[in-house]
């Protein structure tokens, strides 16, 4: 007996050797078929046919933590080139695969947040969102800061201010607690401003008890925010208690002169009920010397045609015409203060004053241009530095 079973050892060996060769030659078969298959979808790609590769691989029969990735690449392209529906069918695809592990499961899911929202379709978007935020699962392998990033923007568009609230203290949440893993909102001045749309609307909806509320939330969140000094000066100002306004406004305009061209005309206004152009003006001037903002200078010529106070102006216009490289607007609004309001400069000192200005704002112009990309150079060049294309250099 032991002999007949040592005899058939040899056989044994080798039908165990042959049934495992069939299936190694099987599966490399099968492997074949399957690289086959994503070459072929490649292909498509290549040719610029992204329906028949789509086809292909929304088609692929199996899909490994490998093809699953650059299946997730492909719909994250195809969104990113504005293909958004191409987009949504991939992960929609990748997402409906049976064998998908939940990492890949969640990734696709998250992207398909992102095809939605890209897509416009914001409500969608948000129930994926929100699933994936209510899914302890995902934790592992989606960041719930993103999420929460993502719901965001969805809230801001929406304007749906205190949900938009609710997911930056989400995102802090969680960013806090993953070690900093995303990068830092700026939290406070974010929240800040949703608060302020909100009292916005509650002022325009006359709920002042409603509106007092929620700057005392902006200030306790965020009390340099300027935005929250212009809403303050703005129910003033609407209340004609234009001295308070016009302190709100210029606080605010001190810290961040670029505020100036958005709240010009209730300051002047300000200014005008009290009597106090002069004082304006004034201060105005002295912010201009600090930030060399133009809109300042512009709107201190303009107030100067208005009512007066050409000396000082007059004194600004001789160094900074002179000296500084004002932009076109800022010349043509000197130049036309000089020909018509200007009461110590002569005509002819105007117009050298004039050119020296030009000759300092040209002395930064490119002379010329590239006719194929657009990159601007100061000197001719046979080939543009930044294309590498051939005579394509035109005057600007």
């Amino acid at each position: 007996m032991v002999e007949i079973l040592l005899l058939l050892l040899p056989l044994v060996f080798f039908l165990g050797w042959r049934a495992s060769r069939r299936k190694l030659i099987k599966n490399q078969r099968k492997q074949q078929q399957l690289s086959g298959h994503f070459v072929k979808g490649v292909n498509f790609l290549l040719s610029e046919e992204p329906d028949k590769a789509l086809e292909v691989f929304l088609n692929y029969p199996d899909i490994d933590e490998y093809t699953a990735e650059t299946f997730q690449l492909l719909g994250d392209s195809f969104r990113n080139r504005g293909e958004v529906d191409r987009a949504l069918r991939v992960h929609q695809n990748l997402i409906a695969r049976t064998n998908l592990k939940p990492q890949q499961k969640q990734k696709a899911m998250f992207s398909l947040g992102e095809d939605f929202y890209a897509a416009g379709m914001l409500d969608r978007a948000e129930g994926v969102f929100q699933e994936l935020l209510s899914n302890t699962q995902s934790n592992k392998y989606i960041s719930k800061a993103s999420v929460c990033s993502s719901l965001r923007t969805i809230y801001e568009q929406t304007q749906e201010w205190q949900k938009a609230i609710d997911a930056v203290s989400c995102y802090d949440k969680s960013n806090k607690k993953n070690g900093g893993s995303v990068p830092k909102l700026n939290s406070k001045s974010l929240v800040a401003h949703y608060y302020c749309e909100l009292a916005e609307e509650a002022l325009q909806l006359g709920k002042l008890n409603e509106v007092d509320d929620l700057l005392a939330k902006v200030k306790s969140t965020y009390k340099q925010s300027t935005r929250l000094m212009t809403l303050q000066g703005d129910i003033e100002f609407h209340q004609k208690k234009y001295k308070p306004a016009l302190k709100k406004y210029l606080q605010a305009i001190k810290q961040d002169s670029r505020l100036l061209s958005m709240l010009c005309d209730k300051t002047e206004q300000s200014a005008v009920a009290l009597n106090e152009i002069n004082g304006l003006q004034k201060d105005l001037l002295s912010l201009y010397k600090k930030s060399k903002n133009k809109t300042i200078f512009e709107t201190i010529i303009t107030l100067a045609k208005k009512y007066g106070n050409s000396e000082a102006v007059d004194s600004l216009i001789e160094s900074e015409l002179a000296t500084e490289k004002l932009n076109i607007e800022s010349i043509y609004k000197t130049s036309e203060y000089i020909k018509s309001y200007s009461e110590g400069i002569e005509a002819e000192q105007g117009l050298d004053l004039l050119n020296k200005s030009l000759s300092n704002y040209l002395k930064g112009v490119p002379a010329f241009n590239c006719g194929h990309c657009g990159y601007k150079m100061h000197d001719y060049l046979w080939r543009c530095p930044a294309c590498q294309q051939w005579d394509t250099i035109d005057h600007a």
